[in-house]
């Protein structure tokens, strides 16, 4: 394994490298005995849904490898119509997640901008509270 060229791999390679290290740590825990998922599990019931689909997904690849069939027109147009949806739900996942993180932005916004008003009025009302304390110390200074 060229270990240099882990620089040049793509998103979806990244996720077949994850899938294929979370895989092998499975394979390693039947082993032994223990349930041994090294990602799967790492942000709960999510992870465990989205390593699920991928399991599938993997399980399909292999079908196919196992089972070659001779590709009719359907089944070709059927793998580009899989294609076309694969694309279309990363986009819609693209799009979900860009609304997600410009959502998060506004909120953050909107939570520093009401922060810095709280401490603007808590510097306005300690230096209104300093002028009336300067002035009755005058006062009672004087008399």
């Amino acid at each position: 394994m060229n270990w240099k060229k882990l620089k040049e791999k793509t998103w979806i390679d990244w996720v077949k490298i994850v899938v294929a290290v979370d895989i092998a740590g499975v394979g390693i825990g039947l082993v032994l005995g223990f349930n041994m998922h090294v990602f799967a599990h790492t942000l709960g019931f999510l992870s465990r849904i989205i390593f699920g689909i991928m399991y599938v997904f993997v399980a399909v690849l292999i079908f196919k490898r196992i089972f070659p069939q001779a590709l009719a027109e359907e089944e070709k147009k059927e793998a580009q119509k899989m294609d076309a949806e694969i694309t279309e739900t990363t986009h819609a996942v693209k799009k979900g997640s860009k609304k997600f993180i410009q959502k998060i932005n506004e909120l953050t916004d909107v939570a520093h901008q009401k922060i810095d008003h709280v401490l603007d009025k808590g510097a306005s009302f300690a230096s209104k509270r300093k002028k009336e304390v300067k002035e009755e110390m005058n006062k009672l200074m004087k008399h």
